[in-house]
């Protein structure tokens, strides 16, 4: 019996220490489990934080967050998941719509960006094309400066040519009227003369290869003097051709005739080109 009760005692001894290591064990695991709740509880509502912060100035903050006690209750933790679940969909929805948006800008900023690349070719085309419009524009105007000068000088010129045209015109006037006082002296002189001398006869074989020279032409008067007259047996009214080497240029009639000189009336319709001083005459 005491051997029996001795038994009894060591199994309850022993039973006992392993109530007791037993218990520890579960003391310890206990422990663990609260501090590893703590820990997910407290890395929750850390998340949940990270969750709802905002980020300036596209994320706007989340105000519904996660409640760090109704977390650690049993009871109300499915809840404070869940909120915490639809917080993360939520905010996921958001970075995937700002990924797309920026997605979007980015499509948007190449797209600018060769649009800018291709403006810039075209500005520095237009730059190139300005500068050779502006070296042109400069040699036309150099061009433009030079030519005003000339036009200058010419204008100068003309206007001293004008001047001597007038002092031309002066004088050709004065000429023209002493032409016309020696004119009428010399028929005065020649009409006081006349009764005094009796005509030469003239000599038919003689007038007929009679040739002589043009000495004067006046063209504005349209007549011509010549070095033949009544001596050689030029006569009044006589047609004579003109002739320039071997060239007819014109013809002329015999207006008046003195003796070593004569006056010829130019015939327009033979003219073929301005009669000269030096041109002769033949009898037609």
């Amino acid at each position: 019996m005491g051997k029996v009760l001795r038994i009894f005692l060591i199994l309850l001894f022993l039973l006992g220490i392993g109530a007791l290591t037993l218990e520890y064990f579960n003391y310890s695991k206990r422990v663990e489990l609260t501090k590893r709740q703590a820990t997910l509880e407290a890395g929750l509502v850390r998340v949940s934080g990270k969750v709802n912060a905002p980020r300036d100035p596209y994320i706007e903050a989340i105000s519904n967050g996660v409640d760090a006690a109704a977390l650690g209750a049993t009871a109300t933790m499915g809840a404070q998941i869940a909120v915490l679940q639809s917080n993360t969909v939520a905010r996921y929805e958001q970075l995937y719509t700002t990924k797309d948006d920026l997605k979007k800008t980015r499509d948007e900023l190449t797209k600018t960006q060769q649009e800018l690349a291709q403006t810039k070719q075209e500005l520095d085309t237009a730059r190139q094309e300005i500068a050779s419009l502006n070296e042109k524009l400069t040699k036309k105007e150099a061009e433009i400066a030079q030519a005003q000068q000339k036009i200058g000088e010419l204008e100068n010129q003309v206007t001293e040519l004008k001047r001597q045209v007038e002092d031309f015109g002066v004088q050709i006037a004065k000429l023209e009227g002493d032409k016309k006082k020696m004119l009428e002296e010399k028929k005065r002189l020649e009409d006081a003369l006349a009764p005094f001398l009796p005509p030469p006869l003239p000599d038919k074989d003689l007038a007929r290869g009679l040739n002589g020279q043009i000495v004067l032409v006046d063209p504005e008067w349209n007549f011509v003097v010549l070095d033949i007259g009544k001596l050689q047996g030029l006569q009044k009214n006589t047609q004579m051709l003109v002739h320039r080497g071997e060239e007819l240029v014109g013809k002329i009639r015999v207006s008046d005739v003195r003796d070593q000189m004569s006056v010829g009336d130019i015939e327009r319709a033979w003219v073929a080109t301005p009669l000269q001083p030096g041109d002769r005459v033949f009898i037609q």
